[in-house]
């Protein structure tokens, strides 16, 4: 799909599958919105049933593979969207590293996505939200 081939309403929620991006794409849907769901792996059933058995996921609803941690793997999940919800997150509070494993990725993440954004030409705009590994950060 190129640039210029947007479809209005479509949208990309990364981290579709968690908890809040699950309910975001549920809104979504009920609103209207066609969403492109971000996620790791969208051959794992049991991480994105819930997703595709929400109403009108049959007809508004698509999986797309991206990982934060993979450079320009949400361009074409991106591209053609008028909007995009970022909402995935690196967490782990088991880690020994959390510089590498958590705050690199989530920062490289974003300016990748950002750039992702820019080259589409269509998002008009981006929604970033925090992640719950801010309040471990203190």
């Amino acid at each position: 799909m190129d640039s210029d081939s947007v479809v209005p309403k479509t949208v990309c929620v990364t981290g579709a599958a968690g908890f809040i991006g699950s309910w975001l794409v549920m809104r979504l849907l009920q609103r209207g919105y066609t969403v492109r769901a971000a996620v790791r792996d969208p051959d794992n059933m049991k991480k994105v049933e819930h997703l595709l058995d929400l109403p009108n996921a049959d007809t508004h609803l698509t999986l797309w593979k991206a990982d934060l941690t993979q450079e320009g793997s949400f361009d074409n999940a991106i591209n053609g969207c008028i909007g995009v919800f970022h909402v995935a997150t690196p967490f782990n509070l088991e880690t020994k590293d959390p510089e590498n494993e958590m705050i690199k990725p989530t920062i490289n993440g974003l300016l990748d996505i950002m750039k992702a954004c820019v080259k589409a030409r269509t998002v008009r705009r981006l929604v970033y939200t925090s992640s719950a590994g801010t309040l471990s950060a203190t």
